[in-house]
């Protein structure tokens, strides 16, 4: 019997093996995944599963040959009171499909398999009505293998066999396994029940009037238009990650730091202090990584006004080889750069700053705890333009004051070296509050030592963004 690397079940042949990963785990091999043999303590790995079942048939067929010579043996002594309905069984799915049940496949395999190869097919980033075209052309080429298949299946047969009439309402019944996938709604409904799906939310930031041509008359009209952005919920994806028992396994493991070495985030003294972190040592580490992409062409006329403003989320409780994995790089809101300018940041911001609090106060229900998860923001990282416009700080890197992390003047930055010069001063939570209520008090200034606004992110229990550079 052959051995799943990943559920330790048996089964009999390499065929059966390969339809199981498939079908139950889903799982495609690729540099990233890698098949494994357990067969007989065999760890070869391959990246294909044509190298892996050319290895099962050549080294372990013995253990094949075992497997179904006592298949055969059992079939064998009951053969006799299937044959009037054994070509039968052969040519009806349904039957397949039923008998299936020892082996964990689900009731329809087939169906299973080509809708992971459709997701793989639509997860690579080609556009839908690409991978619309190329499931129709699969559509078109299991119904000519089907076709095939029955005018070979009833010519070998003679015209008067009884046998034709079941071949003809056996390949009747059978179901194209790429019609509930040829159009992007299918999919998605399809998709959406098997593996479950975060939907987005749009939400409105306000109205503005653009042109617009009249069909009709071809003149221009002004037209309201909303000013919308796109969240995700981060919630709904956390719960979502942990429905994944593998996830569950490695946010359960404990990592400990190794004394006078830093290796990560949790060996510096920011983590080691957190009232969060410390507390709590299952807390969730959100990462957030703020930047903008162009999507026209960034040297042309057009560049600027489709510019995209992005905020993504890493989990920094997985072990760090997973942390540069897209995998664990997760959606968090997408918005028109020219809408944050216009907006601001904090209106954007406000629903992922209200889930925060939730998960900092009431924390999420986790497969792998018993108790309430909870968590907060951890860093949040980017370039310096981006760090400046999140964070509220002077967007100008040739103003007076244009450091982030000090107070250090722009004439002293070419000659000043060291943390310890009396020019430095860093932004501790202290001066920024003096800072913040000079800005209040009179609201005139455009800045106060090179900060613009208070952030709505120092409103979490457990975030503040003078804390946002320490280790």
């Amino acid at each position: 019997m052959l051995t799943c690397f990943m559920c330790q079940k048996n089964y009999p042949s390499s065929q059966q093996l390969i339809s199981h990963l498939r079908v139950e785990h889903g799982y495609y091999p690729g540099p990233k995944f890698k098949l494994f043999c357990s067969q007989q303590s065999c760890r070869h790995q391959f990246l294909t599963y044509a190298g892996f079942r050319k290895h099962l048939n050549s080294v372990h067929s013995n253990v094949q040959q075992i497997a179904q010579t006592v298949s055969c043996s059992f079939s064998e002594s009951v053969a006799t009171s299937f044959q009037a309905h054994a070509l039968e069984y052969q040519f009806n799915p349904q039957n397949q499909c039923s008998s299936s049940n020892d082996s964990g496949i689900t009731k329809d395999p087939t169906k299973e398999m080509c809708a992971s190869i459709v997701a793989k097919l639509q997860g690579s980033g080609i556009s839908n009505s690409l991978v619309s075209s190329i499931v129709g052309d699969l559509e078109e080429l299991t119904s000519e293998l089907r076709s095939q298949a029955k005018h070979t299946a009833i010519s070998a047969l003679p015209i008067t066999d009884p046998n034709i009439s079941v071949i003809n309402e056996s390949f009747k019944n059978y179901e194209n396994p790429f019609t509930n996938l040829n159009t992007e709604w299918k999919r998605n409904k399809y998709f959406n029940q098997k593996w479950g799906v975060v939907e987005p939310i749009e939400i409105t930031l306000g109205v503005r009037y653009d042109n617009r041509r009249n069909p009709k008359s071809g003149a221009y009209d002004q037209v309201p238009v909303k000013d919308t952005f796109i969240y995700v919920p981060i919630l709904e994806t956390l719960k979502f990650m942990g429905r994944n028992p593998d996830i569950c396994v490695l946010l359960k493991r404990e990592y400990r730091s190794e004394p006078d070495t830093y290796t990560d985030f949790f060996d510096g003294s920011y983590f080691k202090t957190h009232p969060l972190f410390t507390a709590n040592r299952h807390a969730l580490q959100i990462l957030l990584y703020y930047d903008d992409f162009e999507t026209a062409n960034p040297l042309g006329s057009k560049r600027g006004i489709h510019k995209i403003g992005c905020l993504y989320f890493v989990l920094r409780n997985l072990p760090p080889k997973f942390n540069s994995v897209l995998m664990n790089i997760h959606l968090v809101s997408l918005f028109h750069t020219q809408d944050l300018r216009k907006y601001g940041f904090d209106v954007i911001l406000e629903p992922l700053i209200n889930d925060m609090k939730k998960l900092e106060s009431q924390g999420l229900s986790l497969p792998f705890s018993d108790e309430q998860v909870y968590g907060t923001i951890c860093r949040i990282t980017g370039d310096n333009l981006g760090m400046h416009t999140i964070l509220g700080f002077n967007e100008s890197f040739s103003s007076r004051h244009f450091c982030r992390l000090c107070l250090i003047e722009k004439n002293d930055c070419q000659t000043v070296f060291s943390e310890d010069d009396p020019k430095v001063i860093l932004r501790g939570k202290d001066v920024f509050e003096m800072h913040c209520q000079s800005l209040q008090e009179n609201p005139q200034l455009k800045s106060m030592y090179g900060l613009k606004k208070i952030s709505t992110l120092n409103s979490l229990m457990y975030f503040h963004v003078c804390n946002n550079y320490f280790i």
